[in-house]
């Protein structure tokens, strides 16, 4: 005979408590939630540290909740076992005249109560009954229970189908009379008796037990178990906390690393615009002081061989000098006093205003007065809030760039108006120079214009910054640049 448990209450209990460690779950989500600012200030280990922390908690509770049930079950199991051998062994032969149909006869009840008197396991039977497999009681301890019916309970359909059953009773049922004046709780288990000819069911007997000796070794198997839990939930805790701290410290260094080499990046690259800036401020000194040397040096060679020229073409034109002299002399003055005039406007060009003392705004108005006092043109203009003060370096990128791309629009657009816009965005300044002239193919401008515009651009570029050119034939064309402002002009 195989002892089954009562699985209904099995089934409930485990429920029960997986019921329970998802409730637990649920609030440990919740405390998560709700306290998600304490806990986003610590470092990703120490989240990782307390939340394994709880749900190995939880879940260690509930594996032991279920071990000791498990546990529980098991002890009254084998309990109700080795009672039902004992029956089956002992009372089996004193109930097979119930195979016939018959009642107990008056002899196997005084050897049933010799069982239960002498016997070492008798003695830990608290009360007995036998059951017809209908639920008559034909024997019991308590003689005021025999001949009485009782409505047959699960675990009686169960003895009467085979099984042996044994559960902790409250004692709650109409024939448990009688025990509960002995316990508040007993051992109560139920087991088949079997004809020794047919092997059918003839008896069911029910036998209590005290729970005293049976908890004690549940108790005892319990701690086992539960000290099991908990020192498998510490190992696999500790084992978790030193693997994500080996990580967390190899993370954390490499982080250390990458910071410092963004920093090393960062100084790097703000040496490298300082140098920029200080090259285009080096080549506007250079072209500076070649535009003083083609002034003080050729131009003043040119002017003074003019001023000799028109000395000697009075000396002849006061002698008779034959027909055509004074046109030769006409033409080679003409020549020299537009070499001058080269000269001069090319030194002039490269000779670049005092632009330290202006502030940027100052710069671009001077800019654009410069280009329509020279040319005539309109442009208009929008500036939006710009720093008081900037690099000598970007004010020069500035000044060239306007001045380039409105001369290009008075060159080559075909119209006399342009517009300048200039604005802030995301520590950078934009320079936006557009007209609505004639507009060209970027691809296939004539090696002057390419030059301007390469100028610019590698101004833009050395500067940390970026220029396109934006133009469609007849539809105009449009010059942006985009100038980072460094930490010191913001």
């Amino acid at each position: 005979m195989t002892p089954t448990p009562a699985t209904g209450e099995a089934t409930n209990e485990t429920a029960s408590w997986l019921a329970r460690g998802r409730s637990a779950l649920r609030s440990l989500a919740s405390f998560q939630g709700a306290g998600a600012a304490p806990v986003r200030r610590l470092s990703l280990s120490q989240q990782f540290m307390l939340f394994s922390l709880l749900i190995l908690l939880v879940g260690a509770f509930v594996i032991g909740r279920w071990v000791a049930q498990e546990i529980e079950r098991g002890v009254i199991n084998r309990t109700a076992a080795v009672t039902a051998l004992y029956v089956d062994s002992f009372v089996s032969p004193h109930l097979q005249e119930l195979d016939q149909g018959g009642t107990i006869s008056e002899e196997n009840r005084a050897l049933l109560d010799q069982l239960l008197t002498t016997s070492a396991l008798g003695q830990k039977i608290v009360s007995f009954k036998i059951w017809s497999p209908e639920g008559e009681i034909l024997y019991a301890s308590d003689r005021s229970l025999i001949g009485q019916v009782f409505s047959l309970e699960e675990e009686i359909r169960a003895a009467r189908a085979g099984q042996v059953t044994s559960h902790i009773s409250k004692l709650e049922a109409d024939e448990n009379a009688s025990e509960r004046l002995r316990a508040d709780e007993l051992v109560e288990t139920y087991a088949p008796v079997h004809s020794h000819t047919t092997s059918l069911v003839i008896a069911i007997s029910e036998f209590y037990q005290s729970p005293a000796e049976i908890q004690s070794e549940v108790r005892s198997s319990q701690r086992e178990g539960w000290l099991i839990v908990g020192v498998s939930t510490a190992v696999m805790y500790l084992l978790l906390v030193g693997l994500v701290n080996g990580a967390s410290a190899t993370i954390t260094s490499q982080n250390r690393q990458l910071r410092s080499l963004l920093e090393r990046n960062a100084a790097l690259s703000e040496r490298v615009q300082r140098a920029a800036a200080g090259k285009a401020q080096t080549d506007e000194q250079m072209m500076m002081r070649i535009g003083h040397e083609l002034h003080d040096g050729p131009a003043q060679d040119l002017s003074l061989a003019l001023l000799r020229l028109e000395g000697l073409r009075d000396d002849l034109e006061a002698r008779e000098t034959g027909p055509g002299d004074g046109d030769d002399f006409a033409v080679v003055q003409g020549a020299l006093e537009r070499s001058l005039r080269e000269i001069r406007g090319i030194a002039s060009g490269l000779r670049l205003p005092e632009l330290d003392v202006l502030t940027l705004g100052d710069v671009i108005d001077r800019a654009i007065n410069e280009h329509e006092r020279r040319t005539g043109d309109t442009v208009d203009l929008t500036v939006a809030e710009l720093p008081v003060d900037v690099a000598g370096a970007l004010k020069i990128a500035v000044y060239r760039i306007i001045k380039e791309s409105l001369n290009n629009a008075h060159r080559h657009a075909g119209v006399k108006a342009a517009r300048v816009a200039v604005s802030l965005e995301g520590g950078s300044l934009l320079l936006e120079i557009s007209d609505a002239g004639t507009g060209f193919d970027p691809r296939s401008v004539d090696t002057h214009v390419s030059l301007g515009l390469r100028g610019m651009r590698e101004r833009a570029e050395l500067l940390g910054g970026t220029l396109t050119v934006a133009s469609t034939p007849g539809r105009g064309t449009t010059v942006a640049a985009s100038l980072p402002i460094s930490r010191e002009d913001a």
